[in-house]
Order: C-alpha cells, then sequence, then structure tokens
C-alpha cells in the first residue's frame, strides 16, 4: 500500500486497486495446448522461446502471497514465468495458413533492420536470430516490421507495434487502470 509522506492517511493507487477485483489473466486455449503441431513446434523451438525479466519473479510471487486476489497474482506469476497469452481469439489455424508477402527489399532497409535486430539481442530483449535458412513451422508467423526513414536525420525510426496482431484482442480486455495524480497528493 502506498503511503503518502505528505499526510497522514494511506492512498490505493487505481492500478493496485484493479488488481483486488481482476480477473486472471488469460492461458493458452486448450485447443492450442493441444494440437500437436504447435507443441512439436514449442518443443523444437525451446532454444529461442525464452522468458527473461528484470526483476526476480520468485521474490515477488513471495511479497504477493498474501494478495487478496491469489487467482489474478497465480496468472500473473505463471506468465512472468512462462510468457504471457494475449486476449486474443481468433480462428489460429486458419490464421496459420495466411501468408502475408510484406518484405523489406531495400538493402539500406535489411542493413538497419539487422542492426536493430542486433542491438536487441546484445540487450537481451530478443532471442537469438533463426538460421539464415529456416522455415516457419507449423502455428509460427511473423511479426511486422518496419522501417521508417526520418527525414534529414542519418537515425531510422522502427516500427514494430504489432498493431495487425492487436486487432483481435477484444477492447473491454486490453484495459490498463492508470495512477492518477491525486495518488501523489
Amino acid at each position: 500500500m502506498y503511503s503518502s509522506s505528505s499526510t497522514s492517511s494511506s492512498v490505493v493507487p487505481p492500478s493496485i486497486l484493479s488488481t483486488y477485483t481482476a480477473p486472471p489473466l488469460p492461458s493458452p486455449s486448450d485447443t492450442l495446448l493441444n494440437d500437436p503441431h504447435i507443441q512439436s513446434t514449442l518443443q523444437s523451438m525451446s532454444q529461442y522461446l525464452k522468458v527473461k525479466t528484470p526483476f526476480n519473479v520468485d521474490r515477488l510471487e513471495l511479497l504477493l502471497s498474501s494478495h487478496p486476489n491469489q487467482p489474478f497474482v497465480h496468472s500473473v506469476m505463471r506468465s512472468l514465468h512462462e510468457g504471457f497469452w494475449p486476449f486474443y481469439n481468433a480462428e489460429w489455424k486458419e490464421e496459420c495458413n495466411q501468408r502475408i508477402d510484406n518484405y523489406v527489399t531495400e538493402p539500406e532497409d535489411i542493413a538497419a533492420l539487422r542492426a536493430h535486430r542486433d542491438q536487441e539481442i546484445a540487450a537481451n530483449r530478443w532471442s537469438e536470430p533463426l538460421p539464415a535458412n529456416f522455415t516457419l513451422l507449423p502455428g509460427m508467423r511473423l511479426s511486422p516490421m518496419f522501417v521508417v526513414w526520418q527525414k534529414g536525420k542519418p537515425r531510422i525510426a522502427m516500427d514494430q507495434t504489432h498493431s495487425g496482431l492487436n486487432d483481435g484482442i477484444p477492447c473491454a480486455e486490453g484495459k490498463v487502470k492508470y495512477d492518477d495524480m491525486h495518488t501523489f497528493g
């Protein structure tokens, strides 16, 4: 609980209050968990699928052991250990068969993407790159990424917002409770 040093009363920020009643975060559907093709892909790609976080998840779990909404806490801890699952309920088999050819072809764009990739890997934010001759396995899909050259500047803007992937998330499920300035006095 947040306790303001400027007043004797304690204030609980909206972001914390929302966790008291929040439903558990979603898990992958049983259809995906039991799909032998997807399970095979996950097993063969395990060296590339790492869940990393800058804080001690086990310690956080201990700190939240008395939280009043344990189903939510357990779902968050599971997600921090195994990875988060989006609130996305699409037809995965149908979408996995779709192919969208949207590839960078200019040499300077390819070089910029590779430089960006190398920075992200060095910072441990991305997994190691797949082999050059790699073919997507069942259940895998490409995330869109674009290079935007800024006029008159030597640097680029990398667009990796993944809005296309997020379009399938119902608006009611994608809400966040932000703290407001009242919390700070």
